[in-house]
C-alpha cells in the first residue's frame, strides 16, 4: 500500500463477491460480524478454527458455510480468492496474512491495518443502495457514528428513487438498442450508442430530472407516478432521432 503525506490511502471499490472462494479465519464474534455480509454477498466461505459460537455454527448448520474444524494451518489459504482474518491473536494474524500475500491473495485482519492489504468501510444499505465510509482504519467509532448518520439519510424515499432509476434505465438502454440497430456506427458496448448520437439521454438530464416533485411522489409512495414522470423527463417517448448518416430510414418499432 502506498502512503502520502504520511497518511495510508486507500482506493474504494466495490467487490462482485458472487463465487469467490474466501477464507474465514477465525470462528468468534468477530467472525459472525463478517459472515453473514459475505454470504449474503454470494462468497463461497470456509471457516477455519477449532470452535465456533453459535451464530456463525447456524451458518454451517445450514449449509450455507463449511468448516475446518481446527486451528489455521500452513497450506490453508492456498485456492482461495481472499483472505479474512478475525482472531485476537496477532501472531496468527501475521502468520495468516504473510502466507496469503506470498500466494498473491488479498487479506484482511478485523482490527489489524499492518496486516491488511484492504479494509472493510462502514456500510449504510437500504434495497439496492449502498453509502461505504471510512477513516482509514484510525477511528471506528467515527465510522459507526458516520454509518448512523448514512442511514438516517437513506429513506424510504431514497430506497425508492434507486429502484425507480434502475427500471427506467433499463427502458433506457432498450431505446439506445432500437437506435444502435439502425446506425452503422454501433460499437461493441459499452457504450452501445457513438459518441454524436442524438438519441443518446445525456448525463445531466438524469441529474435534472431528479427533481422536488418526483421526490414528492416518492414520498408518497406514488412509485408509477414517479417513475411515468422520469420517463418524461428523460424523453423517453419521444420518437428516435434520424441522424443524417444513417443509410437507410428508421424502422418503426
Amino acid at each position: 500500500m502506498s502512503e502520502s503525506r504520511g497518511q495510508m490511502t486507500y482506493y474504494p471499490i466495490f467487490v462482485e463477491m458472487h463465487g469467490r472462494r474466501v477464507l474465514l479465519v477465525g470462528g468468534g464474534h468477530v467472525a459472525d460480524e463478517k459472515i453473514h455480509k459475505l454470504v449474503d454477498a454470494g462468497a463461497e466461505v470456509t471457516i477455519v478454527a477449532p470452535e465456533l459460537v453459535e451464530p456463525v455454527r447456524r451458518y454451517i448448520e445450514e449449509g450455507r458455510a463449511s468448516w475446518t474444524a481446527r486451528a489455521f494451518a500452513s497450506g490453508d489459504t492456498a485456492s482461495f480468492d481472499l483472505v479474512m482474518i478475525a482472531t485476537d491473536d496477532g501472531e496468527v494474524n501475521r502468520t495468516v496474512a504473510d502466507e496469503a500475500r506470498a500466494n498473491g491473495i488479498w487479506v484482511n485482519a478485523a482490527d489489524d491495518v499492518a496486516n491488511c492489504d484492504f479494509i472493510l468501510p462502514s456500510l449504510a444499505r437500504r434495497g439496492r443502495i449502498a453509502i461505504a465510509a471510512s477513516t482509514g482504519g484510525a477511528s471506528p467509532a467515527l465510522a459507526r457514528w458516520l454509518r448512523e448518520r448514512l442511514e438516517e439519510f437513506l429513506s424510504e424515499e431514497v430506497a425508492a428513487l434507486g429502484d425507480a432509476l434502475a427500471e427506467v434505465r433499463l427502458l433506457a438502454r432498450e431505446r439506445d438498442r432500437d437506435c444502435a440497430a439502425s446506425c452503422p456506427r454501433t460499437g461493441t458496448p459499452p457504450p452501445l450508442c457513438c459518441a454524436a448520437c442524438p438519441n443518446k439521454v445525456p448525463a445531466d438530464r438524469w441529474q435534472d430530472a431528479i427533481d422536488d416533485e418526483l421526490m414528492a411522489l416518492l414520498h408518497d409512495g406514488r412509485h408509477e407516478q414517479a417513475r411515468e414522470r422520469l420517463v418524461v423527463a428523460l424523453c423517453l417517448r419521444e420518437p428516435l432521432v434520424r441522424p443524417n448518416w444513417w443509410a437507410a430510414p428508421a424502422t418503426s418499432r
